[in-house]
């Protein structure tokens, strides 16, 4: 990574050397310095170098470069914590060469170090505005860190020395004055007294072990200091007695210091950037439900790449392929090819819009697209040697990557004519005849002509470029519609989307799932009859449609209660998913109820007509709150002999109407459950049930615009009546109505696009004797390392299934999978450096996932703390852990938001708009950088006790949610 640098290095170094030769007034540096940082990102720490490389050695430091030094601090490019940083790698320099800075006349030149401590601790005492947000508190706390290690150096640095003069004294007098003046910035804002009124135990025991020796040294050049930080020492609360009375062994009241400093003292190894990363985390995006969360892939990047923007555009295009080859090698399902294809077609050439503006000559975008498929060199390329056969899976990656060609020459990434010599064929499609498409102009369309959104939901599938601007557009028009109540129009949109779910995980590229169903649910939650509405039967047809689609939505993604967006607990939605299932006694049920369920009962089964009256006194929602109930009435009294069996399967036929068959999910998700029963025990009880059941899984007849709604309801219902009339077919074997109603629902069960493995996937990772998970685990990474380290660049990629490391941690646990990580890794150590093994693991665990932040991470975070007393038992398994939570800590960071406004991730609420500049990402990007570099990593360490205690603070900031129970277990 450090070789990532050079030229970043050298711009800022060029930039402040520009800036002083020209006396470059203040505000116009703090214009260019703004936008120097958002185009050149560099850590602060080196960007702090860079500066300091211009004191020449004079006399003194030039007042205009501490200017600028002051400028750097206020707007944040540099940090307090930055400069201590780089102080703890030169002190011990600059201290040893002292002489060099003596002047004829017996004086002593001012050095670099003094002067910036000095400057800081006067800003620090003079600040007009206290650090009073989380962010503020949790940047004041990193400072003690870095403060402590300098105060530890600077004892070591001067040794036994009686009497400090030059440097030393003068850095000591400085550094004194600064740890002044932050203790007391800690003090005036709160960060000494914890929830008991003392200071934080962890930062009195930092404190406390390196204020004391500093405070003996620098009194004996400087008495007044010494007594004036001793006295502030203990009136803050951070002096311990027996912390300052220090023994021989290292180890105070059962503290081993050393502990406080050995994740510090551990050298890192090189970073090295491996093709088996990329490819793990675009694997973890793509597996299951699509992770939309591009600040966090922007992040993740730029911290891997480091501004190598080129390398960075020729590797992601290679990964896209590499897990596009492995899904269709491992014959994953429709699904899932058509989420791996569509990203390579219609979200890859979005990245590559934002980075190519970052692409300077002679390089461009269009050779670094060549450069990435010419890595797939023929012969011996997987993807270029299968014949071009539409209905033949290997040839499906070489269509793939025409229809990449001609999506970046749609969004003018290349010129069409470069296609044919990239690819060194003639290409056998062409340029979408209508061109890029405009969300804007998208949605206009289907405005002023309905018809459209279907025709744009049917084009979500296409390999062409444009599924970016269609997915804007159908997120914009669905919130539209919830917000000006259009049911008629979304009951158009919903019924197309319900009828192709598999559009649903082209969606999912570009925006949160909330992002469509919060307005959904909101709508239903909110949802009125009116008087005047006339006929009342389109009423639940549109309900319907809605209701229907999110219950489509939900199951095809396997998506939690949270993942709605709904933010109360009285909504019709949530009840629903909850209770739908259940049927009341007619004792529970309000008044009002009671009469809707007797008009229902009477107009299914007595007059064997809906009539308008009962639906427009009946509000949709309340009907299929009680639709569980009214089977269950109705079945009961066919079981009494008050209701004949054909006139109860003839009253059922009516709910196949296409504006009532919806609430069939309910009523067939409630048969399920009575099949389960163990109250079923009578024969003809569980006869009665199978025969009102084949009708509606097996309608002898449907209309056309209800046959589509019936197979979405059936293919909800049908993992639960699956299990139920498989578990009664085990207790009575000879009843011959199962096994056809079995084969309708095994022809319509559809895998959800879930991100844990099925039983039979996990059956085949133990299938051999002696196999377990977390060996098949260990195996894959010892095949993704030796195919990071392969000399051949078109080397096919190894199966992998990010469901497999998703699935383990379920299984077994987070810690115990970490321990199987770390034992591969230790594994690859014995044999050599493990620096590849450390890449491919750390983008496992820094790799994205649905849902709250992977565990992994929490594990590792908790090893790390305890990672001293580990090195007492195994010294190089305690060195792997420091060095893999570093490169998880500069790698892992990860947006708190759904998306991005103006990139292609949701805006704050979850929508979407695909269609801006992407403005936000530079300065997404320019603060992403902070903390990349390796150097810095090895600060991370140091007490890291602290860390466990912010932490706590913010988890109790954040708070937690749970679901309820979910009655259909989608």
């Amino acid at each position: 990574m450090a070789s990532k640098n050079v030229q970043k290095i050298q711009d800022w170094e060029a930039f402040f050397s520009r800036c002083m030769r020209d006396h470059v007034d203040f505000p116009i540096f703090q214009k260019e310095l703004s936008r120097r940082n958002g185009q050149v990102p560099l850590n602060g720490r080196l960007i702090y170098e860079c500066w300091a490389r211009e004191h020449k050695g004079g006399l003194r430091v030039r007042d205009r470069l501490l200017c600028y030094f002051e400028l750097l601090l206020q707007s944040g490019v540099v940090t307090n914590a930055d400069v201590i940083q780089s102080l703890c790698l030169s002190l011990e320099t600059t201290i040893a060469s002292q002489e060099s800075y003596q002047l004829p006349s017996g004086g002593w030149r001012q050095t670099l170090g003094a002067a910036v401590l000095e400057r800081m601790a006067f800003q620090m005492t003079n600040r007009k505005v206290r650090p009073s947000g989380p962010a503020d508190r949790i940047a004041s706390l990193s400072i003690s860190k870095p403060l402590v290690l300098l105060l530890s150096r600077f004892c070591k640095a001067c040794g036994s020395s009686n009497t400090l003069i030059g440097p030393p004294l003068e850095i000591g007098n400085a550094l004194g004055q600064y740890v002044a003046a932050y203790i007391t910035e800690l003090s005036k804002v709160g960060l000494l007294t914890s929830r008991d009124g003392a200071p934080p135990k962890d930062l009195k025991t930092c404190f406390g072990r390196a204020l004391p020796p500093y405070i003996a040294m620098i009194s004996r050049s400087n008495a007044e200091l010494g007594q004036g930080l001793d006295i502030l020492h203990k009136q803050s609360g951070l002096y311990n007695k027996s912390l300052a009375a220090l023994v021989d062994d290292g180890v105070i009241n059962g503290v081993d210091l050393n502990a406080l400093t050995y994740q510090e003292s551990i050298l890192d190894t090189p970073l090295i950037v491996t093709r088996a990363a990329l490819y793990i985390y675009l694997n973890a995006m793509l597996t299951g439900r699509p992770i939309c969360e591009d600040v966090g892939s922007y992040n993740y990047l730029n911290s891997r790449y480091n501004g190598e923007i080129p390398t960075l555009v020729t590797d992601l295009i290679t990964a896209s392929f590499d897990v596009l080859a492995n899904a269709i090698n491992r014959t994953e399902s429709n699904g899932s090819i058509l989420a791996y294809r569509s990203f390579l077609t219609n979200k890859l050439p979005v990245f590559l819009e934002f980075y190519s503006s970052m692409i300077f000559p002679p390089l461009t975008i269009e050779s670094c697209i060549t450069t990435a498929l010419n890595r797939m060199d023929p012969p011996a390329d997987p993807y270029s040697t299968q014949s071009f056969d539409l209905l033949d899976s290997s040839g499906m990656l070489s269509e793939a990557r025409a229809e990449f060609l001609f999506s970046c020459a749609l969004y003018g990434l290349i010129p069409e004519q470069s296609i044919e010599s990239i690819l060194g064929d003639v290409p056998m499609q062409n340029l979408p005849e209508a061109g890029k498409y405009v969300k804007a102009d998208l949605v206009t369309q289907c405005t002023t002509n309905s018809g459209k959104i279907e025709e744009l939901v049917g084009e979500l599938e296409n390999m062409e470029g444009n599924a970016a601007e269609i997915a804007g557009a159908l997120i914009e028009i669905i919130q539209s519609l919830c917000a000006a109540k259009d049911s008629i129009t979304l009951k158009i949109t919903c019924n197309a989307l319900s009828r192709k779910p598999q559009a649903l995980d082209v969606l999912m590229l570009f925006c949160q799932p909330n992002a469509i169903l919060q307005p959904l649910c909101g709508l239903l939650d909110h949802w009125q009859v009116h008087e005047d509405q006339g006929e009342h039967h389109p009423v639940y047809d549109e309900f319907g449609s809605i209701f229907l689609f999110i219950f489509v939505f939900r199951r095809h993604f396997n998506l939690q209660d949270s993942d709605l967006g709904i933010g109360y607990s009285d909504s019709f939605v949530l009840k629903y998913i909850r209770n739908g299932r259940n049927a009341r006694h007619p004792s529970d049920l309000t008044e009002q109820e009671y009469q809707l369920l007797g008009g229902w009962i009477k107009g299914l089964f007595e007059t064997e007509v809906i009539s308008d009256e009962l639906i427009s006194t009946c509000s949709p929602k309340d009907f299929h709150l009680l639709v569980a109930t009214l089977f269950d009435q109705s079945l009961r009294s066919c079981e009494a002999g008050l209701l004949g069996l054909d006139n109860l399967k003839r009253g059922f036929e009516y709910l196949l109407e296409s504006f009532l068959l919806p609430s069939l999910i309910a009523g067939l998700t409630w048969f399920a459950h009575r099949l389960l029963s163990p109250t079923l025990t009578n024969k003809s009880t569980l006869q009665i049930l199978l025969s009102t059941l084949t009708p509606l899984i097996h309608p002898p007849s449907l209309a056309s615009d209800a046959s589509s709604l019936h197979s979405a309801v059936i293919t909800i219902t049908a993992p639960s009546l699956s299990a139920a009339l498989s578990s009664v077919q085990k207790i009575h074997p000879t009843l011959p109505s199962i096994d056809p109603l079995l084969a309708t629902l095994k022809s319509r069960f559809r895998h959800p696009r879930s991100s844990l493995a099925s039983q039979a996937e996990i059956d085949s990772w133990c299938s051999t004797p002696g196999a377990s998970i977390l060996g098949t685990l260990q195996n894959t990474v010892t095949s993704l390392v030796a195919w990071s380290t392969t000399g051949a660049l078109n080397a096919a990629p190894p199966n992998y299934t990010h469901r497999l490391l998703l699935t383990a941690v379920q299984m077994a646990g987070p810690k115990t999978v970490l321990e199987a990580l770390l034992d591969a890794v230790m594994k690859h150590a014995a044999n050599g450096p493990p620096d590849v093994v450390l890449d491919v693991v750390t983008a496992m665990v820094c790799a994205p996932v649905n849902g709250e932040q992977f565990s992994l991470r929490q594990a590792l975070h908790s090893a790390y703390n305890d990672v001293y007393a580990l090195s007492k038992r195994d010294a190089a398994r305690a060195e792997i852990v420091v060095r893999l939570q570093r490169r998880v800590e500069t790698q892992g960071t990860r947006s708190g938001g759904t998306g991005i406004d103006g990139g292609m991730g949701g805006t704050m609420d979850g929508a979407v708009d695909v269609g801006a500049d992407g403005g936000d990402l530079l300065l997404a990007m320019s603060g992403a950088t902070a903390g990349v570099d390796a150097g810095q990593e090895g600060m991370a360490g140091l007490g890291g006790m602290l860390d466990v205690g912010l932490d706590m603070q913010m988890a109790d900031m954040m708070g937690t949610g749970a679901g309820g129970d979910d009655f259909l277990g989608l």
